[in-house]
């Protein structure tokens, strides 16, 4: 069996620069679920998946499925459930309501704030996402157009209304609360990793691996021990 999987662009050690990819690619490594990583041509996005975002995946019978939650959850289904068979519905209570922190909060905070919000850093931010520094004219008007589509969700969300020294402070109360929560225990919900540290993990990475920019949020999450701690952990024992 062989999943493919298409992305955008890798970029600083990371599969890609997406959070929700690299939520799947950490998951099919865990998983032990081989699968090969495609980077999508931006420009046929649109026409490629109906939701016009990435992840998605193309199985060996060429069963299509988009958005990571609903990718993972058909990796369980066709392929079975090895890292979280064992969870209560207590534990699987606390993995969704930090996974939803960290898709629904901290990745407006933490990584569409820094890297979509101001053009100057989106500017330094397109290469890495196309992976050339000079992309194509057509590759350009579809990320500016997708650039206003998401400044657009950010303000409907709320933080995109919100002054920077807000966003940026909430955003150290989720990383507080992360770090608050794993204690002194190896992963998110205990001693070994869940679906849910795949997520967790990806977004974590995505806040602290970025380079081109600086910015005070990235710096801040560097400086918490613990979750740095738990950042070694994960890329120790998988490679991811």
């Amino acid at each position: 069996m062989t999943i493919t999987l298409y992305g955008y662009g890798p970029a600083w050690g990371l599969a890609c620069v997406s959070p929700f990819v690299t939520k799947v690619t950490n998951y099919l490594t865990m998983a032990e679920i081989p699968f090969t990583f495609v980077q999508q041509d931006p420009t046929t996005l649109q026409k490629d998946s109906p939701t016009a975002k990435l992840p998605r995946i193309v199985d060996e019978d060429g069963t299509q499925v988009h958005d990571s939650t609903r990718i993972i959850q058909y990796l369980k289904d066709k392929y079975g459930d090895k890292l979280d068979a064992s969870l209560s519905p207590a534990e699987h209570a606390q993995g969704l309501a930090f996974q939803r922190m960290v898709e629904e909060y901290t990745y407006w905070t933490g990584i569409i704030q820094p890297r979509w919000r101001y053009p100057a850093e989106f500017e330094k931010y397109i290469p890495f996402m196309v992976g050339t520094d000079d992309p194509p004219a057509p590759v350009r008007e579809f990320l500016y157009a997708l650039r206003d589509r998401i400044a657009d969700q950010q303000d409907k969300q709320g933080t995109g209304k919100r002054p920077d020294e807000d966003v940026l402070a909430a955003l150290k109360e989720d990383l507080d609360a992360i770090e608050a929560f794993i204690g002194d225990k190896q992963f998110l919900l205990g001693d070994e990793p869940t679906s849910y540290d795949a997520t967790v993990y990806s977004t974590l990475r995505q806040i602290t691996d970025p380079t081109p920019w600086d910015w005070a949020g990235r710096d801040y999450a560097r400086s918490k021990t613990g979750l740095v701690a738990y950042e070694n952990r994960m890329r120790d024992r998988f490679g991811i």
